[in-house]
């Protein structure tokens, strides 16, 4: 799956985990004339998606840079990750990583900065999206540790092949 189809899945789900349905009234019941309830800070959870949606939006946005750009992206996210070493610093710098197509792609650093995130406690938006990113990046190298392993066969057997042709061009040993 690609990355960036992966990361508007997380982003889905993590906006549906935004908003709860409303229940369902079976009778009617007369306006209560009660004052509103306050305005409560935001939930740990909508703050978590929030920040899962920031994170997909600067995936998108450092996606579509130019080289160069991008790796000024890459310097500032090291920066901020060196000064603060939150969660969300530490997947930034994870998401600029695994971008497909950039000469600083490195799976094993995404995958290094990522496990601590997805093997943290809880069930929060932002681990479920460090978890999920985390056996994204972590499968698909295994996958490319996989191809490098049959590459190296093929190598080997065309090889031993050449080895037999050549040793079918030469005139057999006088007796």
């Amino acid at each position: 799956m690609r990355p960036a189809a992966l990361l508007a899945v997380a982003a889905l789900a993590a906006c549906a985990q935004l908003q709860a349905p409303a229940p369902v009234q079976s009778r009617r019941e007369p306006p209560q004339t009660t004052a509103p309830p306050p305005v409560a800070a935001p939930s740990v959870e909508t703050e978590e998606a929030r920040q899962v949606s920031e994170l997909l939006g600067y995936y998108q946005r450092v996606a579509q840079l130019g080289p160069e750009d991008q790796k000024r992206e890459l310097a500032t996210a090291m920066q901020a990750f060196n000064r603060e070493r939150s969660n969300a610093s530490r997947i930034r710098l994870a998401l600029l990583y695994v971008m497909p197509g950039t000469s600083f792609q490195d799976e094993a650093r995404a995958a290094q900065l990522l496990e601590p995130v997805a093997a943290s406690g809880g069930g929060g938006a932002v681990r479920q999206f460090a978890s999920l990113l985390h056996a994204q990046v972590t499968e698909r190298m295994k996958t490319q540790k996989r191809a490098d392993q049959l590459k190296e066969q093929v190598d080997a057997l065309r090889a031993i092949e050449k080895q037999l042709i050549d040793r079918g061009q030469q005139p057999p040993p006088r007796k």
